[in-house]
């Protein structure tokens, strides 16, 4: 009888150690499930951390020109609160001779382009070394005080011909030597007689209270309408009045898709049909909003989608090339 008790308690012993062991086991490997969850947490964490910083140090990078700061390469961009447009423009109007027009545009927040008009006939620098290494000299402390931020340089003669087109290239040739070799001259030489005479086409427009108004024709299944449309660079699509809708196409704008529009007034939602838009040469078949609440065509940016283009308030042309 003893000995049968002794046995079972030496069962029951065993049997309570393999508990022991088993709930031991389990707890090491649910404290390493947590331990793992914790490392994947941090790791996304960690992550996110990153994808932040880069975020915004984009922003930053984007944005870089606007800012202050002790070294040279910051403080030109903003000494006086001033944007690098402005400098750019400031040295200009001081390098250039008075009577030359200069204007400066940006493309993707840091690409700088100066845009110099002259009051002379282009082939008299054409013909003549002397002068050309007056366009350069120019340059120089242009280039000089601006960090190389300036991209492209574009000389005009007073028939908006381009004669002279300094590339990154050379730009970057005329900041590190503050000269150009003769093969680069040659080659500035043959880009801005290649600039205008070749790969442009001249939209005229008419200037009123400050507006760019062109001449457009659009058409749909309906008709041909021409009007006069407001150039807006800061809309991303062309936008027509439902009276020009009307005129030129059968939609039943209650079935068609829309398309909502942040505007001064609040959110629009506007349909959305399709007409074939021309200014002189360029345009072609595409989508536009139709603006049920105001009589205002406006010529968005979407017109230009596959095109460079260069606005001249000074001879009242948009000059357009392919990209």
């Amino acid at each position: 009888m003893i000995r049968r008790v002794f046995m079972w308690i030496v069962i029951l012993l065993a049997i309570l150690a393999i508990e022991l062991i088993s709930l031991s086991v389990w707890a090491k490997a649910k404290t390493r499930t947590i331990e793992a969850h914790f490392e994947s947490e941090k790791g996304h964490k960690r992550v996110k951390h990153e994808i932040k910083k880069k975020e915004i140090d984009d922003e930053f990078q984007k944005n870089k020109y606007l800012a202050t700061g002790k070294d040279v390469y910051q403080r030109i961009y903003n000494t006086q609160g001033q944007s690098v447009i402005d400098l750019i423009m400031h040295l200009a109007q001081e390098a250039f001779p008075y009577e030359w027009k200069c204007e400066v545009g940006v493309e993707e927040f840091t690409n700088f382009i100066l845009l110099v008009h002259t009051s002379i006939d282009g082939k008299q620098i054409e013909n003549d070394k002397s002068d050309i290494s007056k366009v350069i000299e120019y340059i120089v402390p242009v280039m000089a005080y601006t960090g190389g931020m300036l991209k492209n340089v574009c000389i005009f003669d007073r028939k908006h011909k381009c004669f002279l087109f300094f590339d990154e290239d050379a730009l970057e040739e005329l900041y590190t030597t503050k000269s150009l070799s003769p093969k680069s001259i040659a080659a500035i030489r043959h880009k801005g007689s290649m600039f205008t005479r070749y790969n442009s086409v001249k939209i005229d427009f008419q200037q009123e209270a400050g507006h760019i108004l062109v001449p457009v024709v659009v058409s749909g299944a309906a008709g041909i309408y021409e009007c006069l449309m407001m150039l807006d660079t800061g809309a991303s699509k062309t936008v027509i009045s439902l009276e020009l809708a009307q005129k030129t196409g059968y939609e039943d704008l209650n079935l068609v898709k829309k398309m909502r529009f942040s505007t001064a007034k609040g959110v629009l939602s506007c349909p959305i049909v399709k007409r074939d838009v021309r200014a002189g040469n360029i345009g072609g078949d595409q989508e536009v909003a139709v603006n049920l609440e105001s009589s205002i065509n406006l010529l968005g940016m979407d017109f230009f989608e596959n095109e460079n283009y260069l606005i001249d308030a000074f001879s009242n042309g948009i000059y357009v090339w392919s990209k």
